[in-house]
């Protein structure tokens, strides 16, 4: 078996070629493929088709999943495996399905132990739009401004899930509501690469530790419009049978609500189990009832 990596855009995106998703990995499988995941930022493998049991055993490849905090939408026949879809069970469009994902963010960034990455295959779709968007935060802090780079290097933010906003929080139990914030940096050192990357997002960012709710409000904007350029965008234009993988420590993502509503879009989803950022960054927790 001869592993083909293609590059499919400058900010982020490869495809893996001549890889039988069906067959255990050797080592030297494992060194190519992981190694483009870290290079590439999200993965792409073509046209094979996967049950949910396929689709978790290919997806641990990666590392542990770690079950999603929606419990309603896990597969009858695995935890570790969530349904992301526009229907709900009586197959009529489900709004907040639809709504889930859309808005950029970083998956389970609202966890202590967040996601290394995420993994979707396609199992419904419309018959045009619902791309999924990449935006590359290695390249966004790279070339930020050194005023806003000295502004924001160092500081420590709080996440919860739905963020400033409450964002698609309509699905979760009122025990999942009621999660405490959790402590993420506001650039995080990827703990493979050593590469710095904003980690803040808009979905899922409270605020900024040690500032007015004012004052972090107006840098976070700040933050996310430098981010949203195009220049430091991908996205991948879905066909059946498609499985991707993404990097959720240095990108961030976004789906798009611009298919046809009358239209299924279904995926099954898993999540690679991450580490504490806060031990990544060699600081002590912080308690979040006394940060200010």
């Amino acid at each position: 078996m001869t592993i083909e990596i293609r590059k499919l855009g400058e900010a982020a995106g490869a495809e893996v070629l001549g890889l039988d998703m069906f067959q255990p990995w050797d080592a030297e499988t494992r060194g190519i493929v992981y190694q483009a995941f870290l290079d590439n930022l999200v993965l792409v493998f073509r046209d094979q088709v996967l049950t949910p049991p396929e689709f978790m055993a290919f997806s641990c490849n990666f590392g542990g999943l770690q079950p999603h905090v929606a419990k309603n939408y896990r597969h009858p026949e695995a935890e570790d495996i969530v349904m992301m879809t526009n229907v709900d069970k009586q197959g009529k469009f489900d709004e907040v399905g639809a709504n889930r994902g859309v808005g950029w963010h970083s998956d389970l960034s609202y966890d202590q132990v967040p996601a290394n990455g995420t993994l979707l295959h396609a199992v419904e779709l419309p018959d045009r739009g619902g791309d999924t968007w990449f935006c590359n935060m290695y390249q966004a802090y790279e070339t930020m401004p050194a005023a806003l780079k000295r502004r924001i290097t160092g500081k420590m933010a709080l996440f919860r899930y739905g963020g400033r906003y409450g964002q698609s929080t309509e699905h979760l139990r009122p025990e999942d509501k009621a999660k405490p914030d959790v402590i993420h940096p506001v650039v995080r050192l990827h703990p493979e690469t050593g590469r710095p990357a904003v980690y803040v997002n808009p979905y899922h960012t409270v605020r900024i530790i040690g500032m007015t709710r004012a004052e972090s409000d107006a840098l976070l904007d700040e933050v996310f419009t430098w981010c949203d350029q195009a220049a430091f965008q991908w996205h991948h234009a879905w066909r059946l049978g498609d499985t991707i993988i993404w990097e959720n420590r240095s990108s961030v993502h976004s789906g798009k609500l611009d298919y046809p509503l009358d239209q299924r879009r279904i995926f099954m989803r898993a999540t690679v189990r991450g580490t504490n950022t806060l031990a990544e960054a060699r600081l002590p927790a912080v308690n979040t009832d006394l940060a200010a």
